[in-house]
């Protein structure tokens, strides 16, 4: 069951801005948060690793937050959401609020929202008031969350411009995601709120983004991949639903895509937690197709680093070559490639940043 302090105050949300007011406040000219904010950070101040585990966990979707559920936590902002439904009072709305504002709300809010359909007695377009109510006033962040997952079980483009506007807060990214993929057009919000994070919500929106443009596609290898936990992260995923392969097979491309695919390639070569260089499995054909626009580019683009990573990657110990091999890697590609590498790092516009960054190295 939900424990309540022993003096809950009066009305939690009074006296304070809400965290939506907050965030809009935060908003720079390039459309993202200045500030990751909140009005209740003071209140969680103790508990900085629950909440990054919240973040963390969070990855996998509404209702893998935390620890496993209670299912007497659920029954119980399951019954006390029915109320609220029926009875819109101040009363009733500041019992939800207090029960929400614990932590062990968000690791039910799964099994709420499914006990939620099946009960009778709910009023449906009245709990949708509350929810909007929550996400846009509420001063708590927990409170918030719930609100916005409460919105994703109605699919309307209401509420639209809130659940965005929230989700540029890596707090609750997710949360606005699955609110916005009810709406029209999920993919394009989806991507232009990746846009707008740069951290665990970045990764969470690329790994569930339908790259059903050629707009969408074009961002993901550009810069879709880039993150503040590590560009390893995304590489794999945006080389695959961007089409890095085909993307580079064109007879001359930009600077940009250039830049972009370097970066991919330099960070699944480094590897870590995500899938690496050996999963990939078109990797020969496009590193090929990279070194071809490098030749070509060399005049354009000044950034050496990704061809000095792939040169140490082709200059790997022959042991794990061999298995390269069996994957599908000739030798004679890794030869040909790897006199290009030095060729083009050795020469022309490059010559003295190569001498730099294997100084950078040593």
């Amino acid at each position: 069951m939900l424990r309540y302090t022993a003096v809950a105050p009066l009305y939690p949300w009074a006296g304070k801005p809400s965290a939506y007011d907050m965030i809009v406040l935060r908003i720079g000219q390039d459309g993202k948060l200045m500030s990751q904010a909140l009005p209740d950070d003071d209140e969680c101040a103790d508990r900085p690793e629950r909440r990054e585990a919240l973040r963390r966990e969070g990855l996998e979707g509404i209702g893998a937050l935390g620890a496993a559920p209670d299912d007497g936590v659920a029954k119980e902002l399951t019954r006390l959401l029915v109320r609220l439904s029926r009875d819109r009072s101040v009363r009733s709305r500041r019992t939800v609020y207090l029960a929400l504002m614990r932590d062990e709300s968000l690791d039910a809010i799964s099994p709420a929202l499914q006990a939620l359909h099946k009960l009778p007695g709910l009023n449906a377009g009245h709990l949708y008031e509350e929810a909007l109510w929550m996400a846009r006033h509420g001063v708590h962040r927990n409170v918030v969350k719930f609100g916005i997952a409460l919105l994703s079980q109605y699919g309307n483009d209401r509420h639209r411009e809130l659940t965005f506007t929230l989700g540029k807060h890596e707090e609750f990214t997710l949360y606005a995601a699955s609110a916005l993929m009810g709406m029209e057009q999920p993919s394009k919000a989806l991507c232009e709120l990746a846009r707008c994070v740069d951290g665990w919500g970045r990764v969470y929106l690329v790994e569930r983004l339908d790259p059903e443009t050629q707009e969408i596609r074009d961002w993901l290898l550009r810069e879709g991949f880039r993150n503040r936990i590590g560009d390893g992260l995304l590489a794999y995923t945006c080389a695959l639903k961007g089409d890095l392969e085909e993307a580079l097979q064109a007879d001359t491309i930009d600077p940009s895509l250039f830049e972009g695919a370097g970066g991919i390639l330099a960070a699944l070569i480094a590897g870590g937690p995500a899938e690496d260089i050996d999963d990939y499995e078109q990797a020969m054909p496009v590193i090929g197709e990279y070194l071809r626009h490098a030749a070509r580019m060399r005049e354009e683009v000044a950034r050496l680093a990704p061809i000095l990573e792939i040169q140490r990657f082709l200059e790997q110990d022959e042991r794990v070559w061999e298995k390269r091999y069996l994957d599908g890697w000739t030798p004679e590609a890794r030869q040909s490639y790897l006199a290009q590498c030095r060729s083009i790092a050795g020469t022309g516009s490059w010559h003295g940043s190569a001498a730099n960054e294997r100084t950078m190295h040593t």
